[in-house]
């Protein structure tokens, strides 16, 4: 198919013109320009999947009686509280309280045009009056070098080294430098932030970044360089026992990628790094529901998320060998076949359906820390991302 490895390709391969900004336009989520929830999926209250089997409900949805076992339908990980804890005034099949935000926190870096590294800075709950910004922006990013107290870092480091020529992406989570008391609730909230860059068709990408096949494809193999930058075990603030435990806390990073296989959308995250209870190694890999209505958001109507583990889990369950990010710091080269994951999860019964004979779009790739506690910091540094069918050496795609 030299027509579809023409076509794909990761614009700033290897970080060249390094800019990047927030997924969602300008003001998106403010009262200049309220968030757009849809639901009109197939689900049975309008979202992808219907509320009782997704982990986040139908966030957002008014106007519905409650579930068989009397939870509201917007009731998950996402939104906690009714109208989002905000105005309870309806507005379409939602209330005002979870379509407007009291700020939309853009960030830029490098003047991004139409072609960008494409940042999301969320914190579940989400759909929440409690943060700053809308769904996907819910507290501002700012330069680690600012010192601002905010829990997401993100800056372009232009040395050079290991990148051989290229610039590196660095993104830090600091649950230190987040503030969990929410004043309009007059109490701690608990949260779980979770911030990542990466490229995505249509979202700063003009196409799709590789295309997969179910045997494995250098066109659907993401090569990069990574470390872990600092590392701070995540723990609990003094103050914060009403939603922080040392036992309940913990971080992982890695990568997730988007696709669509005969009409569903999925989300495949691999953990290369985890620690705490965000740690799954242990587990095997796993399936789950995942609804997101936000009309201007890429994750638009929401997935189902596949996760895997580097290291003994995907060793044992799939036959693939990666390191894990090191609190060494130290730098390690990654090739990640995002098909053979695939091609493992059909195995395992994971998916809605079989995979296709031919290949099919890699509609993004992303790099991601998220984290649970009120103290703690982890960094991760990129450089030299390239989809691998344009690296040296992986010309010859596998049979």
């Amino acid at each position: 198919m030299q027509g579809a490895a023409a076509a794909q390709s990761i614009h700033d391969a290897g970080i060249i013109e390094a800019r990047a900004r927030t997924e969602l336009e300008p003001g998106v989520g403010s009262a200049s320009l309220p968030l757009e929830l849809s639901y009109t999926q197939a689900g049975a209250e309008g979202c992808l999947w219907n509320a009782q089997d997704s982990f986040s409900g139908c966030p957002g949805r008014a106007g519905l009686p409650a579930l068989p076992g009397g939870a509201p339908v917007w009731a998950g990980t996402l939104q906690g509280r009714e109208a989002c804890g905000g105005s309870m005034t309806r507005v379409g099949d939602s209330w005002i309280g979870c379509t407007i935000y009291d700020s939309s926190p853009y960030f830029a870096v490098n003047d991004p045009g139409d072609t960008y590294w494409t940042l999301v800075a969320n914190d579940d709950p989400s759909f929440e009056q409690c943060n700053e910004g809308p769904p996907g922006l819910s507290h501002p990013l700012a330069s680690a070098s600012t010192q601002q107290a905010t829990p997401f870092k993100f800056d372009v480091l232009r040395s050079a080294p290991p990148a051989r020529g290229g610039q590196r992406l660095r993104m830090i989570l600091s649950l230190t430098d987040k503030d969990f008391f929410c004043h309009k609730m007059g109490a701690y909230q608990y949260s779980i932030p979770f911030l990542s860059v990466g490229a995505q068709q249509g979202r700063g990408n003009p196409g799709p970044v590789g295309y997969i096949s179910r045997f494995g494809s250098p066109r659907g193999t993401i090569v990069f360089r990574a470390r872990l930058s600092s590392y701070q075990t995540p723990g609990c603030k003094p103050g914060t026992a009403s939603i922080c435990t040392p036992a309940g806390a913990g971080v992982h990073v890695g990568m997730y990628a988007l696709t669509r296989v005969a009409g569903v959308p999925y989300l495949v995250f691999l953990d290369l790094f985890s620690q705490g209870v965000a740690d799954y190694s242990a587990y095997a890999p796993g399936a789950s529901r995942w609804n997101w209505p936000v009309q201007e958001s890429f994750f638009f109507p929401g997935a189902s998320v596949l996760s895997f583990v580097a290291g003994t889990q995907l060793s044992t369950y799939c036959g693939i060998n990666l390191p894990r990010y090191g609190t060494d710091l130290a730098w390690r080269r990654y090739q990640i076949d995002f098909g053979a994951l695939l091609g493992c999860a059909e195995r395992l019964g994971l998916l809605d359906g079989p995979l296709p004979e031919d290949e099919f779009a890699l509609e993004g790739v992303h790099w991601f820390i998220e984290g649970v506690g009120t103290r703690g910091e982890l960094g991760n540094e990129l450089s030299a991302i390239e989809t691998a069918i344009f690296v040296h050496g992986f010309d010859q795609a596998r049979p």
